[in-house]
């Protein structure tokens, strides 16, 4: 049998809560602007998209930015299930232009 573990400090789910705005919120600054800036990867700067890239970007980045608030749910069990859910969303969210 495990031991209970303690839940996480308060600065842990403030740090959460921020990474979830700033994260989440650059993904809703795309879908409502339709327009996503220049950003640098390893492989060199890529280009800025707009419209319906822009969009689907957007999304993908929110609810990318959804999956820090696990921390503040509990059990493992619901987080997990909450990062499945929202995986499966993400991987849903990648196809939004293919169709």
């Amino acid at each position: 049998m495990t031991s209970p573990t303690k839940p996480p400090s308060l600065a842990v789910k403030l740090l959460a809560v921020l990474m979830t705005l700033v994260v989440s919120g650059i993904g809703v600054l795309a879908v409502v602007s339709h327009h996503a800036p220049e950003r640098s990867t390893r492989f060199g700067l890529t280009q800025a998209l707009e419209g319906a890239q822009a969009d689907s970007f957007g999304v993908t980045v929110f609810l990318v930015g959804l999956l820090p608030l696990a921390l503040l749910l509990g059990s493992a069990r619901r987080a997990a299930w909450f990062g499945g859910v929202v995986g499966l969303l993400v991987a849903g969210s990648l196809f939004i232009n293919v169709l």
